[in-house]
């Protein structure tokens, strides 16, 4: 490949038209991204399924781009250019691996734990306690959090991994720059995860606006960079569940946290344990699944915990209101809610609004 490569790879990705599998074909038939930039625009005709409409696209980009300046702009704000040989090995082990790859940031080294985390925009209270508790519990352990910086669930785990100084990638479904970040409410989240040693990344031009194709083409690169993808909430429909499916295509462990018969946004994560993804209620189920040693199998809160708090804890295995545990556990009120404040300073079950689950 030649050694400007990158410089030309860059303006052909602009071409609407030129999805990653076009990119590769384009590059096999001229040989490099160079000479493809550099032949007759009628050239591209010979390259196989190619549509008609990309070469008006290809034209216009040649006339507005300039190379070298477009390369040079990526230059000014710190983004790396990563061609398809360059990418980390499970990515490009993938049957459609991004053939460009930007990145802001710098990707943690290929031997850690990389756990993709999705779920949907509109999270339950419970949803989104379980994702950031289990995930703290994997402070210390060498995990990389990788997600799409979506609303809600997406953003939980990228900001727990934060929190718990653990490596996050966020993988965008537009380009990097500030002006087209999406969504716009996380541009400073992003801009910790860079900080912060971690990496942002997109295989779209830099400014370039999500759509509606966008993030279910991003979510192959989420999966693809996973050893195994946890899916904390979905509904029936969600997109998160895209993911999974890329994950099972790509021979990656799904896991799904399991959630109330009576919650929308457990449909789609009970359908997936019912189809044999593992259910996670801990983060010992992920040490296991990654065949990282966990230092117990019970977490070491409850190791102190009195008969009365066992009791709760067993009551509260689904989440419930506070009234029907006191009547399950035929419990007084001036048993049960010193108990539970106890519980909550803990950190074991939170109380939201009445209802009362367990977050570890």
């Amino acid at each position: 490949m030649h050694p400007e490569d990158k410089i030309f790879a860059n303006v052909l990705n602009y071409v609407p038209e030129f999805g990653p599998k076009t990119l590769a074909k384009i590059r096999h038939h001229f040989g490099s991204y160079k000479n493809a930039w550099e032949a007759e625009v009628r050239e591209f005709l010979k390259v196989p399924q190619l549509e008609k409409k990309a070469l008006f696209s290809l034209e216009k980009i040649k006339k507005e781009k300039d190379p070298e300046k477009e390369f040079k702009n990526l230059e000014k704000e710190s983004i790396m250019l990563l061609l398809r040989d360059e990418l980390p090995e499970m990515l490009k082990e993938t049957p459609a691996p991004p053939e460009v790859l930007y990145v802001k940031g710098s990707l943690p080294e290929e031997d850690s734990h990389f756990l993709g985390v999705v779920g949907t925009r509109r999270y339950s209270t419970y949803g989104k306690e379980a994702c950031i508790s289990i995930i703290s519990e994997l402070a210390g352990r060498n995990f990389v959090i990788v997600s799409g910086l979506a609303k809600g669930i997406d953003s939980f785990s990228h900001e727990a991994a934060l929190k718990n100084k653990l490596k996050t990638i966020a993988v965008l479904g537009s380009g990097l720059s500030s002006k087209v970040l999406f969504p716009k409410e996380n541009l400073r989240l992003a801009d910790k995860i860079v900080s912060d040693g971690g990496a942002v990344i997109s295989e779209y031009p830099y400014e370039m606006k999500a759509n509606i194709n966008t993030f279910p083409q991003r979510n192959r690169i989420i999966a693809g960079l996973s050893k195994a993808v946890w899916i904390v909430e979905a509904r029936e429909k969600s997109g998160a569940l895209i993911t999974a499916r890329y994950a099972l295509d790509f021979n990656r462990e799904v896991m799904a946290l399991p959630g109330s018969i009576f919650l929308e946004n457990a449909k789609g994560t009970n359908k997936l344990i019912k189809e044999g993804a593992a259910p996670i209620t801990s983060s010992i189920d992920i040490l296991n699944i990654f065949g990282v040693e966990s230092d117990d199998s019970v977490p070491k809160s409850y190791e102190h915990l009195s008969d009365l708090e066992k009791k709760i804890l067993d009551g509260a295995s689904e989440p419930i209101l506070k009234d029907d545990l006191m009547r399950k556990l035929g419990l007084s009120p001036s048993e049960l809610i010193p108990a539970i404040s106890l519980l909550e300073i803990k950190g074991i079950i939170k109380d939201s609004g009445g209802e009362i689950f367990r977050v570890i």
